[in-house]
């Protein structure tokens, strides 16, 4: 039996340019010029929320393997997309698709193309064609982008572009608008637990930074209007400081990567475990330093997966009194569980499931983590997030509750 193979094979991924653009008569194919009997297929999935607090929806293409078995030498073929907003105005890019001289073991070659995209109407095209014979075949759809219901930050999107060929993040796409007004000046200390629990029924280790990154990279997006803004990367399990520096306006990403890629939340040593009844009582020395001095108003946002300490741990609580005016908020993110009857992730070339879960996916909560009790004097504002949505909702209540401070 043929095996379906999912990816993209030996491809070349490009940027559409406009010269480049012209070269192909796409206008001419719209209007109706003659079209080749390429087999292939186009599917297109509703947009949802992604954890960079972007829209994102996917153009699934799939082309039968034997259009390019039949070519002599079997070249290449261009996968080319275009999407038209309600201004007619066109974004288009372009996939190079090709396979290995013996695809004996496919039956076709399937695209994934990553698009954000705001709110609205709009027209899609996509053709394949064959740069040696000339021949194309176009297909149209339509899409439909709903607003957010009762959206909780309505102008974050007013600087983004309507429609992006990319991966929906700050580093490949313009800044969210997310300005935070105060009264007085501020110094927001944002904290990330690198640690992620171990436990099966916390999801991977893989899933919980899924979540973790993203959530920063849009914490990072924040404009505070009066002061400013430092990020910490602390690697609990091994008792260290990964990252610590304010937030400049450049991509939060790119500065923590090496951070990211050195300390390994998927991996531990031997010697990190040494020790191991020390792990909560290093979170609440770097929380503590973080809260010192009166002056400027000082804002902590912990963020971190559920951590449960293991027996024989030290979780005395941190034994600082909240400072007046200081305000201390722990964003819980939880990760969301499948259920185990055919409705989990699919193959590596299937869309992954949207941010926004849908009905059949469960809420999961771990009350048995040991964080909140550590910073339980601060009277910290908990806020227990699984989804993009409930993230959003989470921030712009933190953004309100700094601003109305006096």
């Amino acid at each position: 039996m043929l095996r379906i193979c999912a990816c993209l094979l030996a491809a070349a991924v490009a940027a559409l340019g406009q010269p480049e653009s012209a070269r192909l008569p796409l206008e001419e194919w719209l209007n109706g010029s003659a079209e080749t009997r390429i087999r292939w297929s186009l599917r297109l999935f509703p947009a949802t929320l992604s954890e960079y607090q972007r829209l994102e929806t996917y153009i699934w293409a799939s082309v039968a393997v034997d259009e390019f078995v039949k070519k002599p030498g079997r070249g290449p073929l261009a996968l080319l997309f275009e999407i038209r907003d309600r201004d007619n105005r066109t974004y288009r890019t372009r996939r190079i698709l090709s396979v290995n001289q013996n695809p004996t073991d496919l039956a076709a070659v399937r695209v994934i193309q990553h698009v954000c995209i705001l709110p609205g109407d709009y027209e899609v095209a996509a053709a394949v064609y064959d740069p040696e014979s000339k021949e194309h075949n176009l297909k149209r759809a339509t899409l439909r982008v709903p607003e957010l219901a009762h959206d909780p930050l309505p102008g974050a999107w007013r600087d983004l572009p309507n429609v992006e060929f990319r991966s929906c993040g700050p580093a490949n796409s313009s800044r969210l608008s997310i300005p935070l007004e105060t009264e007085k000046p501020v110094q927001v200390e944002v904290v990330m637990n690198q640690t992620v629990n171990r436990s099966k029924s916390s999801g991977s280790v893989v899933a919980q930074m899924n979540t973790l990154i993203p959530r920063l990279e849009v914490l990072s997006e924040m404009e505070l209007r009066n002061g400013s803004m430092n990020v910490t990367l602390l690697d609990v399990e091994r008792r260290k400081v990964t990252f610590t520096g304010e937030v400049s306006g450049r991509p939060i990403r790119r500065r923590i990567g090496p951070a990211l890629r050195e300390n390994d939340p998927g991996k531990i040593d031997i010697h990190s475990l040494e020790n191991y009844t020390e792990d909560a009582q290093f979170f609440i020395s770097e929380i503590r330093k973080r809260l010192v001095g009166s002056e400027p108003q000082r804002v902590m946002i912990v963020l971190s997966a559920p951590l449960d300490f293991p027996k024989g741990e030290d979780l005395t609580p941190i034994q600082t009194s909240p400072q007046p005016g200081n305000q201390v908020f722990y964003i819980r993110c939880n990760s969301p569980l499948y259920p185990s009857a055919g409705l989990s992730p699919g193959p590596a070339f299937e869309p992954a499931l949207p941010a926004n879960p849908a009905p059949h996916m469960a809420r999961y909560v771990n009350n048995s983590d040991s964080l909140e009790r550590t910073l339980k004097p601060l009277h910290p504002r908990l806020f227990d997030v699984t989804t993009a949505a409930e993230f959003r909702s989470a921030l712009a209540a933190i953004m309100n509750e700094i601003s109305q401070q006096r």
